[in-house]
């Protein structure tokens, strides 16, 4: 059964991350993005107190929002009836659900057949298996079920070939964007954070930003600082964000003796204007998606030393537009940073180059066109070729 002529297609974007991240930037520009004229929105997130602002700013704009908590147990019979109650209400023409850890609300695909929801998009975003055997049964299921399968980058897509046995050529990839910086209006605070940390040719502002936690590697960054520090190198690092290792890490730092040297300014409402203003953005993770964060440094033409991680080198070319270096290697990690001290020239074109690529093929604009390409396909509408690489991709 189609739609009648004019009318809109429902779309329900589902997310069950419990803070506010990577995978609510990409829900969010979706959902602002899509044609209101072809499209009637609605975003369901988890009641957690974290995404209480998110939830807000989507209603603002316009878009119902619904709390809905995630089934994590075959024994939420409580859970699964609420689900199954509200995807029979809102019967959307696709369920998109966008999960963010590996484990994640693997009963929303089964409740929606049972409903009648008529087509289901499942878009992963990140590298890693489930936690038990019997998740992975359920996220197979999942996937199998599904009319279509996006990842973020071809590094996941690969995770579930290899790991769940999905076939390659029923994967998508729709890479993550960055909004295109308004350079004039990020001027003025982006000197204010070169000012207020003494930036200069011998002592150069370098960003690391996201959650402080494991993965993140801010660990091995400090570890390698700290041998940087040694070779009589000058620099100031501003660690943008927040999470439980906070204490960890400013006792690492003192344990190391460059205190002094590290800055930590909490969670940031707008990154931008400090990744504006670094000389470098690193990022020391241990494993990726397509971090945002390396999305928005390259949108802004900032040099980039990363791990070769996820999908971080589908899009960095080792020495052409940015620098990447093994995971927790810190002589690796210590050296690539010295290079970028002396030879400042070398990481501008660096950075240059990788403003260029993402400015071209990584916008949200192209995000939202490959989403809306995935809903035609699965509602009969139009046809595309799952194994075609994106726009402007050097191919996975």
């Amino acid at each position: 059964m189609r739609n009648a002529p004019g009318e809109r297609l429902k779309v329900v974007l589902a997310e069950s991350g419990r803070s506010v991240g990577g995978t609510e930037r990409v829900v969010w520009e979706l959902a602002t993005r899509l044609s209101p004229q072809r499209f009637d929105v609605r975003v369901w997130l988890s009641p957690v107190k974290a995404l209480d602002e998110f939830a807000a700013a989507l209603e603002a704009r316009g878009l119902g929002v619904e709390r809905l908590a995630e089934v994590d147990s075959r024994w939420d019979w409580r859970g699964m009836l609420d689900t199954w109650l509200r995807l029979r209400r809102a019967r959307p023409d696709v369920l998109h659900v966008h999960h963010v850890w590996p484990a994640a609300d693997r009963y929303l695909c089964m409740l929606a057949r049972a409903a009648g929801v008529r087509h289901v998009v499942v878009t992963e975003h990140i590298v890693g298996e489930s936690h038990s055997p019997g998740q992975r049964a359920l996220k197979r299921d999942e996937l199998l079920r599904a009319d279509a399968v996006t990842a973020v980058c071809g590094a996941v897509a690969d995770t579930l070939v290899r790991d769940y046995g999905i076939g390659r050529d029923r994967v998508r990839v729709v890479p993550n964007g960055a909004e295109v910086p308004d350079e004039d209006a990020e001027a003025i605070p982006a000197r204010a954070w070169r000012e207020r940390f003494h930036a200069s040719l011998i002592r150069p502002l370098w960003v690391v930003a996201g959650r402080l936690e494991d993965q993140k590697g801010h660990a091995i960054l400090f570890d390698a600082l700290a041998e940087l520090w040694k070779r009589g190198r000058d620099f100031s690092l501003v660690v943008a964000g927040d999470g439980a290792l906070r204490g960890t890490l400013e006792e690492r730092a003192r344990t190391l003796g460059i205190e002094r040297k590290i800055h930590f300014v909490g969670a940031l409402d707008d990154v931008g204007p400090l990744l504006a203003a670094s000389d470098a953005v690193l990022l020391p993770s241990l494993w990726e998606g397509l971090p945002l964060v390396l999305l928005e440094a390259m949108a802004r033409s900032r040099p980039v030393i990363a791990t070769a991680v996820g999908g971080v080198p589908e899009l960095i070319e080792h020495g052409v537009n940015g620098h990447l270096v093994p995971p927790s290697d810190v002589p690796a990690l210590a050296d690539a940073l010295e290079l970028f001290h002396r030879k400042t020239d070398r990481a501008a074109r660096m950075g240059r180059a990788g403003g260029e690529l993402v400015r071209r093929d990584y916008t949200w604009a192209a995000v939202a066109d490959g989403f809306e390409a995935v809903y035609d396909d699965v509602l009969g509408l139009a046809t595309f070729s799952p194994a075609e690489p994106a726009r402007g991709r050097r191919g996975r």
